[in-house]
């Protein structure tokens, strides 16, 4: 005889799973569904759903499904309570995922009541969607929270659309408190290239306006930079901290919004910023700001390329502190005095720790490794620099401009394909900047003068070759002995261009020792506690 089809009922769905549970051992696995089960079966919503008979409970997976069919508010009491218990208690952490859709209740093959249908699907997916700590919550119970007056309505917030298996469209909504859930966006709906959000959610900065979102930034970098992994990480999770744009695929930058307005912010307002500090301090001073404006602008471009983004907007804050700083000290002090060398110092520490932030290094190399690799660097760009100077010493500009172009090309070539891996990215950029910098020198030959274009046009020629001779210094030192040693032997080169007979001179030298010493202590105590939590766990 056939069996009646059930009916669909609406039904209020909780599922909740052990983050990492299928990573543990079979006794570890034991010990955590049992917390579960006990901390759920304490539950006042899961008690008071049980008694009424308007609860079906099924296990799932790495955790356990909670079907409700009383009040649209029982998941969320649950999930609170759940999640209270646990974050005490439990030595697992969780994530949860809540539903409000269709089910067909039923009783299966061992005469236990049963649920099937969409709306188990549905709330499964919700909550693959979280992190150890998340409360997700779909639309449609999200809508119910709302039309019942519930006051946890209010803490729920909406994170958009994001796509779930089978390209399925799930509108989500996060709960969190300041005692409960986690208020960050989940990683899975972050790396979602087609994710949609909502047009009050803004990620890591000020609003919704650019201007004060690029002045926080900036405010990061020089006051703390290591916000700037945190930064990029709600933007994306899949960039690193050093990301390039030619790292960066259409799609990427086309569906998220965040990451538009980053590159908008790196790319102009930041340096737009910047210029008018330059101009207003320079100006009043009679000093003419086109050189250091230039500069500014160039060698954060090919720098972002070449380096990353990151390194870019550290790169035009130096600039810009040489030029506010130092530009008057030097016109007002010479070039040799010790005000100047204190405030090389300065800037070298400080760019030191925001380099460092940019180009994490988790397992540094030894120490030694680390000095010789930077000393090894920075000679042997020097001797590139010396050698390409000496080739065009009594040549005609347009030979010059030749040999500046054919070295720029290689170089460029080099430093994107052992960085990034996209020699043929490389090959397209090499010929377009090495023109670039070929042509901006032919301009400029023998030009003399104090104008604004001309010295804006030789700012720009000096900021492509500087960052070129950045991007090299920094690509062979990361690749002998990491990030750290690649900053020790940029900033060698920094000082160099800056040396003086001077005992002065020493100061930029021994600070920048220093801060190395004090920078790589603090990476191992960070290596230390990372492998002593691993090994606790």
């Amino acid at each position: 005889m056939n069996q009646p089809t059930p009916s669909m009922v609406t039904a209020h769905i909780f599922f909740v799973d052990a983050v990492g549970y299928s990573t543990l051992s079979s006794d570890q696995q034991t010990v955590v569904f049992r917390q579960l089960q006990e901390f759920v079966g304490d539950c006042s919503a899961v008690i008071d759903a049980s008694a009424q008979d308007k609860l079906v409970r099924s296990p799932s997976g790495d955790g356990m499904a909670l079907v409700f069919f009383d009040h649209c508010s029982s998941p969320l009491r649950c999930a609170c309570e759940l999640m209270d218990r646990i974050e005490k208690e439990g030595a697992f952490k969780a994530r949860m995922g809540i539903h409000t859709g269709e089910v067909a209740r039923m009783v299966d093959i061992n005469g236990v009541a049963s649920v099937s249908g969409d709306g188990i699907n549905t709330a499964q997916r919700v909550m693959d969607f979280g992190d150890g700590g998340h409360i997700l919550m779909s639309l449609q119970h999200a809508t119910c929270l709302q039309a019942a007056r519930d006051p946890a309505a209010n803490e729920c917030h909406d994170i958009g659309v994001a796509t779930a298996k089978h390209g399925k469209r799930i509108h989500l909504f996060n709960f969190h408190r300041p005692a409960v859930g986690s208020p960050d966006v989940p990683i899975k709906v972050r790396q979602d290239d087609k994710w949609l959000r909502p047009k009050t959610l803004r990620l890591g900065t000020s609003g919704r306006n650019s201007f004060l979102a690029s002045l926080q930034i900036l405010g990061w970098l020089l006051t703390q930079p290591f916000r700037w992994r945190t930064h990029v990480s709600q933007i994306d999770p899949r960039l690193t901290p050093n990301f390039s744009v030619i790292d960066l695929t259409g799609p990427q930058i086309l569906r998220n919004r965040d990451l538009r307005q980053l590159l908008i912010q790196a790319y102009v307002i930041c340096p737009g910023i910047l210029s008018l500090l330059i101009w207003a301090v320079l100006t009043p001073l009679g000093l003419n700001p086109a050189w250091w404006m230039g500069t500014m602008w160039a060698a954060g471009l090919v720098t972002s390329v070449l380096l990353g983004v990151g390194a870019s907007l550290v790169f035009i804050c130096v600039l810009t502190f040489d030029a506010v700083v130092q530009a008057p000290i030097i016109a007002f002090f010479g070039y040799a005095s010790a005000a100047n060398q204190i405030a090389l110092t300065m800037v070298m520490i400080w760019a030191a720790v925001a380099w460092s932030a940019v180009f994490p290094t988790p397992r540094p190399p030894s120490a030694l490794r680390e000095i010789l690799s930077a000393i090894a660097t920075f000679f042997v760009v020097l001797i590139m620099i010396t050698g390409l100077v000496v080739l065009g010493i009594g040549r005609p500009p347009l030979q010059v401009a030749a040999i500046i172009a054919a070295s720029s090309f290689i170089l460029i070539n080099v430093v994107i394909g052992v960085r990034w891996k996209r020699w043929s990215r490389g090959f397209v950029l090499g010929q377009g900047l090495g023109v670039l910098a070929a042509g901006g020198y032919f301009a400029i030959a023998g030009a003399t003068g104090e104008s604004f274009l001309l010295r804006l046009q030789q700012g720009i020629s000096n900021g492509v070759g500087d960052a070129i001779w950045w991007g090299l210094t920094f690509a062979l030192g990361e690749k002998m002995a990491g990030a750290r040693a690649a900053i020790i032997a940029g900033l060698l080169l920094s000082a160099f261009k800056n040396i003086v007979p001077t005992l002065w001179a020493l100061l930029p030298l021994v600070a920048l020792w220093t801060t190395y010493a004090i920078l790589r202590r603090r990476s191992l105590a960070k290596a230390r506690m990372a492998s002593e939590a691993v090994a606790v766990s």
